[in-house]
């Protein structure tokens, strides 16, 4: 029998999807979570999250990004703490070829003992450069570990597809909800009731590499002679001493397949970067680079950044949409019911997860402290 009782219901098994799910089960909410892919299903390339690298290096603009950041930036040290196998702290390194770097960016006073490189200690054909020390995530485990937690409190994890998000409220396998969680990620694109143009794919290749000596995070910034081109370096937490290199960030690309072009140009990159990546202290070539495997991942953009917002609505038998499959059409009459929207954070996912969950925790508060009443929009 299927039991009745969730608060919400929640569309995308994304880190963004879990890490919701997470925060509303730990302050007493019962949900259920509903998504094609699943935290297990680490080589999907039908979702983004099991292919990010993931540093922490915050490209946040404005106020409410620096926020969720800065959160999320605070709960790693727990986690880094309690599973280090999952999230560590490590030291960074970034470099410039321009001499002049402007300002230090907003997050310089949160990363750990951040300051500029000596010159001694830059390579060449670098200018500048910055060190400080922050976390890196072993991506796939991570997934599994907030899968394997919400499963551990009786939170189900459900396959499967729905194209419209009226569906979504009353689903055979969950029940009859009022409020949605919507972190479909690049699916609000064409979901049916949400159909967001401004969703985009932001395509990401990268290549994950063994090299035990590679213990630092490294990367260049500024603009990359090659459009859509970047360069950074990131060992994994775990045993396996795997290391990630990337990469570009390709906008309105769908196509999941390899390009070797950049691939090379990855290789390349990197190899100037950190010469130790060849496993033999640096004496060897890019030839000696042990690769793993080559990854896509696309990357749930949007363009003015993450939807984050309460939405009143209304479903109901009386729906004339003729696109709705049946079981979105609604069988108990006209109700009013809501949906907290979260998607389109891009590759910012999981830096940004744990604060995002935590303003969406308040949106939710807000729908239930007011029963769904009212046509008000909140946004964050």
């Amino acid at each position: 029998m299927v039991n009745k009782q969730y608060d919400a219901a929640i569309l995308g098994c994304g880190v963004l999807g879990l890490t919701i799910a997470q925060e509303l089960t730990q302050k007493g909410l019962k949900v259920a979570l509903v998504g094609k892919d699943l935290p297990e299903d680490i080589h999907s390339t039908g979702f983004a999250s099991p292919w990010a690298g993931a540093s922490f290096h915050s490209f946040a603009t404005n106020s409410a990004e620096q926020r969720r950041d800065t959160h999320t930036f605070k709960e790693f040290e727990r986690l880094a703490r309690e599973i280090p196998e999952l999230c560590e702290r490590r030291p960074y390194r970034y470099f410039r070829r321009e001499k002049d770097v402007g300002e230090d960016p907003w997050w310089a006073d949160l990363m750990f003992d951040y300051r500029h490189l000596k010159t001694s200690e830059i390579p060449a054909p670098f200018a500048q450069g910055v060190t400080f020390e922050a976390y890196t995530l072993n991506t796939p485990l991570y997934l599994q570990h907030l899968g394997n937690w919400l499963r551990s409190h009786n939170v189900p994890i459900i396959r499967e597809r729905v194209s419209s998000l009226n569906e979504m409220y009353d689903l055979p396998s969950i029940g009859k909800v009022n409020l949605v969680i919507n972190a479909s990620g690049l699916g609000a694109r064409s979901l049916i009731g949400v159909e967001d143009s401004l969703v985009h794919p932001a395509k990401g290749q990268t290549i994950l590499v063994e090299a035990p000596d590679v213990k630092t995070c490294m990367g260049v910034e500024g603009k990359h002679p090659i459009p859509n081109q970047s360069v950074y370096i990131i060992p994994r937490p775990g045993p396996a001493n795997h290391v990630i290199l990337g990469g570009c960030y390709i906008k309105d690309d769908w196509s999941t397949n390899i390009n070797k072009d950049v691939a090379d140009q990855i290789l390349k990159d990197c190899y100037e970067v950190c010469p130790d990546l060849d496993n033999k202290n640096g004496k060897g070539g890019i030839e000696d680079i042990k690769i793993v495997s080559h990854n896509v991942g696309l990357r749930p953009a949007r363009e003015g950044g993450l939807r984050c917002e309460l939405e009143h609505r209304f479903i109901g038998d009386n729906e004339k949409n003729a696109l709705l499959p049946a079981k979105g059409k609604g069988n108990g009459g006209k109700r009013k019911v809501g949906v907290v929207h979260a998607y389109g954070i891009g590759g910012a996912g999981y830096q940004s997860s744990l604060g995002i969950a935590k303003e969406v925790s308040g949106l939710v508060d807000q729908w239930l402290e007011g029963d769904g009443k009212g046509n008000r929009k909140a946004k964050l």
